[in-house]
């Protein structure tokens, strides 16, 4: 038989009580026990410590322990004095019985055990559990001890007083009895009261709510729970409320459905009557389907589940050069053979995929029944007729298009060699030019130096400037010659530790006079805390120079220059793709200006060889005067410089304006740890 609930609940707090209310007392009584045997114990060594200083006091005064009289009856006094002690005895070090308080002890030596040691006072007290048998019958004591020491210190027996474990057992009996007569008062009256209240709040809330959902089950759903004294069940009362309303309303929404199928059922006799209708409308819109073919732009062929030719419309007839019935009929095969289709198969591959529910797109090429090949598009997808799948087939002229395509592709052939054949050209001028430049600058400079008093001044002055415009022609080859290697991935970089605050400053006040020259100010919001990263000295200096002097030539006189540095964790990645990126640390060097600025089609394109912004008719000739004309290599080596250091370079401004000078930021960010954004480049090859 089943046990109820209730029955369950009471059990469980039965034993939950009793459980809690025996290991409490049993812990108690435990507890009690130890703090008799402490007291005893306690007593148990004040008394062998006092023993022992009087039998010290007789041994000061030079006789011997064995010659001593009067221990045993000290023993005994001890005995008498305290009833919880069983005996006082004195052994040698070995454990033989000296004195004892009775002579049952005399001749029962005390064999040496694990003891603990412990302090009363200063003085050491060992205490110990030991059995001894005494008129038949063998008991449990406890042992405590103390050292007799001679006048010399040295030990020459010990004081033992034990109690009987029997004592402390005798004592513990009453405080037991009473700790199980207080456990049974505290169990039944804890039980009584979860026992009231269960019936009160548990077990009566659960009796109303199961009469109600009975009769809730059994389609009474009218009925309803009153409120229950528990706010849980009272909770649980209301939801079988709603529940019982929303069951009524199901019921009642079930009988309307009921009737609506009825009438559905009627619909749908006259839906099928209906069908009969739209039967004959489908097949004027398959009429309709077959016109809008015929007039469609495109040609179009429609094929039976047997590879035959159903259909063609009139745009096929002029795609083809063929009749519609020279076509239809014909199977597939025979078809692709007039028109001159390669790779038969395939196309046969193409249709068999179309009919079972692929959409084919595939580019072929044929040929018209008067002559003249053709591109043509082939789009296949399957349609249905009844039960029958067949595949519709849309041509679409192309040629025009492949012929465009191919000419693009030549021409992007075409513009790849002439780069190459302008790189080419780059290196081999700047190499042919530099041999002629040293002799043109060696024999200026000789004139200018050494021979200058032998040379008259109109002449001289027409040396110097030639000496001038080769040094400008020479900073050119230079930046080719960079451009070049670069290009080659042939510039290597000579890398140390660099403090990159110290090169910006070096920098700048390399360009110090050119700043003095245009009356532009400088400022450096520079970062102290950064780190030091490693890279080539040289060639960052003269990137930071062809930044800067980019700068001051489209400044205004007066402007403002701001160079800023500062360290920022950016989130990059192997070649710069987006998984397994991580956080690594950069160092950001910013210049802004205040001038004409540069248009956002252009933001992108000034990093490129022989680019110049703006008008070049508009640019002067002096190196940093404003809007000078250059060659257009300098941001070029400086993108150059940045990529093969791992970082990256960009420019950011709102437009071009020489009126009203929005300005433009160059940013610049350099890697602390090598390696980073390399991009397909291996220039870790380079570095020496």
């Amino acid at each position: 038989m089943k046990m109820t609930l209730e029955k369950r609940i009471l059990l469980f707090s039965f034993l939950i009580l009793f459980l809690t209310i025996f290991i409490g007392s049993g812990m108690d009584i435990m507890a009690l026990r130890k703090d008799q045997v402490n007291a005893l114990s306690l007593r148990s060594k004040g008394l062998a410590v006092a023993l022992k200083s009087n039998i010290e006091k007789v041994i000061n005064l030079g006789l011997e322990l064995k010659d001593m009289t009067g221990v045993s009856e000290k023993c005994r006094e001890i005995i008498e004095g305290n009833p919880d002690i069983a005996y006082c005895m004195v052994t040698e070090l070995n454990g033989k019985v000296l004195f004892a308080s009775d002579p049952r002890f005399m001749a029962m030596p005390i064999q040496e055990s694990q003891k603990e040691e412990t302090r009363l006072g200063e003085e050491p007290v060992y205490k110990r559990r030991i059995s001894m048998t005494v008129d038949g019958s063998t008991n449990s004591y406890y042992d405590n001890a103390v050292m007799v020491m001679s006048p010399y210190g040295k030990p020459l027996a010990q004081a033992h007083v034990g109690f009987s474990e029997q004592v402390v057992f005798d004592k513990m009996k009453g405080m037991v009895l009473k700790t199980l007569f207080l456990l049974a008062i505290s169990l039944v009256t804890s039980f009584t009261l979860i026992m009231l209240f269960m019936k009160r709040y548990v077990m009566q809330p659960i009796s109303v709510l199961l009469k109600g959902v009975k009769q809730i089950s059994e389609g009474a759903f009218d009925t309803h729970i009153g409120e229950v004294q528990v706010y849980e069940f009272n909770e649980l009362a209301r939801n079988v409320n709603i529940m019982s309303q929303f069951l009524k309303n199901r019921d009642a929404e079930i009988k309307k459905n009921y009737q609506d199928m009825e009438r559905t059922f009627d619909e749908l006799q006259a839906s099928y009557r209906k069908l009969e209708k739209l039967s004959t409308d489908l097949e004027r819109s398959e009429e309709l389907y077959k016109s809008l073919m015929e007039d469609a732009s495109d040609a179009i062929v429609v094929i039976g589940a047997d590879e035959s030719i159903r259909m063609v419309n009139k745009m096929a007839e002029e795609f083809f050069g063929y009749e519609a019935k020279e076509l239809v009929g014909l199977p597939l095969t025979k078809m692709l053979l007039l028109l001159n289709i390669s790779n038969i198969p395939k196309v046969h591959r193409i249709f068999r995929e179309a009919a079972e529910g692929a959409h084919i797109a595939e580019e072929m090429q044929l040929s018209r029944k008067e002559g003249g090949a053709m591109v043509a598009m082939l789009h296949a997808s399957s349609i249905k007729s009844g039960s029958e799948t067949l595949v519709q087939a849309i041509f679409r002229d192309v040629t025009r298009e492949r012929e465009i395509i191919l000419n693009l592709e030549k021409s992007s052939a075409d513009l790849a060699r002439l780069n190459r054949m302008k790189d080419s050209f780059l290196g081999l001028a700047s190499h042919e030019l530099k041999t002629p430049l040293t002799v043109i600058m060696g024999y200026s400079e000789l004139i200018t130096t050494d021979l200058a008093d032998k040379v008259d001044k109109t002449v001289l002055e027409m040396v110097v400037n030639i000496a001038n415009a080769a040094a400008r022609l020479d900073n050119i080859i230079k930046d080719m010659v960079d451009v070049s290697m670069i290009d080659e991935k042939r510039l290597q970089l000579k890398v140390e530790d660099i403090q990159l605050n110290r090169l910006i400053e070096a920098s700048v006040n390399e360009l110090r006079f050119f700043f003095s020259m245009r009356k532009q100010e400088v400022v450096l919001n520079l970062d102290e805390s950064l780190p030091s990263i490693r890279g080539d000295a040289l060639r960052l200096m003269q990137l930071l120079s062809n930044i800067l002097g980019n700068a001051i030539k489209f400044t205004p006189d007066g402007g403002r220059i701001t160079v800023s540095s500062s360290a920022k964790y950016l989130l990059r990645g192997p070649s710069g793709r987006g998984e397994g990126r991580e956080h690594h640390l950069f160092l950001e060097i910013t210049v802004t200006d205040t001038g004409i600025g540069i248009d956002r089609e252009d933001q992108v394109r000034v990093f490129d060889k022989f680019y110049e912004v703006g008008n070049i008719q508009e640019h002067s000739s002096g190196k940093v005067a404003f809007k000078a004309k250059g060659a257009g290599l300098g941001l070029s080596i400086a993108k150059g410089i940045v990529d093969m250091h791992g970082g990256e370079i960009w420019v950011e401004s709102t437009g071009y304006n020489p009126e009203r000078f929005p300005g433009s930021t160059f940013h610049i960010l350099l890697p602390v740890a090598p390696g980073l954004n390399e991009g397909s480049t291996d220039y870790s090859r380079l570095l020496r």
